[in-house]
């Protein structure tokens, strides 16, 4: 009854307290979207870093394969002399030995 008579007004009071409700929610939603651009930010960095990692990595994998190729190729190359002199030494050492015999 007191608060009646001095005019205060419970639906004044109630609107008050629901807009500042809204308030702190909304400076709340804010501040969470701001954490999560933050958030997404980094994790788009991330992923630019994971990009130019793997790229890398690609490359490298490629010059290794092209390496290992040229490798392979002159070590086929270098079998195939030791096979034809080996071929050569095996004719001489036959005639040789023919030669001896006679």
């Amino acid at each position: 009854m007191a608060l009646a008579r001095e005019d205060i007004n419970f639906e004044n009071i109630k609107r008050e307290a629901d807009v500042e409700m809204l308030v702190k929610n909304m400076v709340q939603t804010n501040n969470m979207i701001a954490h999560l651009k933050d958030e997404q930010f980094e994790m788009r960095n991330e992923i630019k870093r994971r990009d130019e990692t793997i790229n890398k990595l690609e490359d490298d994998a490629r010059k290794d394969k092209r390496w290992n190729m040229v490798w392979h190729n002159h070590l086929n190359d270098n079998i195939d002399k030791t096979q034809i002199l080996l071929i050569i030494l095996f004719l001489f050492n036959i005639l040789f030995t023919y030669f001896m015999s006679r």
